[in-house]
């Protein structure tokens, strides 16, 4: 596997533009290819940080993308990071927001690079999952990777699926100016992209060796809304298709600083408990056993509300490709049946 990733970092711009140039957003693309460098799921081989000569323009940006697009396998992670200004203009038509380039003016659209030319190229990529780390304003509006409507051509197989992460949530404006709670040189970065980059550095206490989607996004929630240096936006995550269990990163810290592993449930009760609040937990050593795999899609079925018929649907797919053999199956059919035929 040679996953790639980009790093799109725009951050100064012509003194008329009226545009503000930061600092912060070079700093944070700058710290954005130090991590991933020394990330040994990533590597310097598979990074790249586009030079000021390519963020000049949209073609710049898209010709790059389009080359790291185009060099992913099918096993590959295709990751964009964008840190800079973004815009959306209600009276253009379609719902997308542009992200600047350092040629662009503030009320000149024409000179941003619009979003779905991004997405675009990501969808079109080989790499099973593709992932965008968005930081700049209106970064909340983005819609998701594989959003229908889809345009003929455009979305290849989802396989893994797509991730979207934002700096914010339900705010339009994504704050630029450091973080002074940040260590050495995150604290010039922008906070979203600080307190991510902190993660990325230092791992977190999670017991495994990687960090998927679910442990990244409650990870990055928690140091944000924890922070002692100032009261920060609440980023944002969609996934299409994708797991939370799906490992994006190294978990950089020492394994014996980290949590033990957590003892796996018992009861088909507790499974279908544990597995609520992480689908992907245990859920290879709960398909080792097809009766209990069984019971718990039958309780999950059985319940009215959409997150765990949803789960109990999932579960059912794994058990369908797990349980090929006959006699497995119908150790899972027979705890199943009634439940999923109401």
């Amino acid at each position: 596997m040679a996953s790639r990733a980009v790093v799109i970092g725009p951050a100064a711009y012509a003194d008329d533009s009226g545009i503000q140039s930061h600092a912060s957003i070079a700093q944070s693309a700058r710290m954005y290819g130090e991590v991933l460098a020394g990330d040994a799921m990533w590597g310097a081989d598979n990074c790249r940080v586009l030079g000021a000569d390519e963020v000049q323009t949209a073609d710049g940006v898209m010709r790059a993308l389009k080359k790291a697009a185009d060099e992913t396998e099918p096993e590959d992670i295709f990751l964009v990071v964008y840190v800079g200004h973004g815009q959306y203009w209600s009276d253009l038509p379609g719902a997308q927001v542009h992200f600047s380039v350092s040629s662009s003016r503030e009320n000149n659209p024409w000179t941003w690079l619009s979003s779905w030319y991004v997405y675009r190229v990501m969808r079109q990529a080989r790499a099973k999952l593709k992932v965008l780390i968005a930081d700049c304003c209106y970064s909340n509006l983005l819609p998701q990777l594989g959003e229908e409507p889809v345009l003929p051509g455009v979305l290849g197989d989802l396989d893994e699926g797509t991730c979207v992460f934002t700096a914010v949530k339900n705010s339009a404006n994504a704050s630029a100016e450091g973080c002074s709670a940040l260590p050495g040189d995150l604290a010039g970065c922008t906070p979203f992209s600080g307190h991510l980059l902190r993660i990325l550095q230092e791992g977190t206490k999670d017991h495994e060796d990687q960090l998927t989607i679910g442990l990244l996004r409650e990870a990055v929630k928690r140091e944000m809304e924890s922070c002692a240096g100032a009261r920060h936006q609440v980023p944002r995550m969609s996934l299409n298709d994708a797991r939370d269990g799906t490992r994006l990163f190294t978990n950089q810290m020492a394994a014996n600083r980290r949590d033990s592993a957590p003892y796996l449930p018992v009861a088909p009760e507790d499974w279908a408990r544990t597995l609520m609040l992480d689908r992907d937990s245990g859920l290879d050593d709960l398909l080792k056993d097809e009766r209990k795999t069984g019971d718990v899609v039958a309780i999950l079925s059985s319940r009215t509300d959409d997150a765990s018929r949803h789960l109990a649907r999932r579960i059912d797919a794994e058990a369908n490709n797990r349980f090929s053999e006959p006699h497995a199956f119908a150790r899972y059919w027979n705890q199943v049946e009634k439940a999923l035929r109401v």
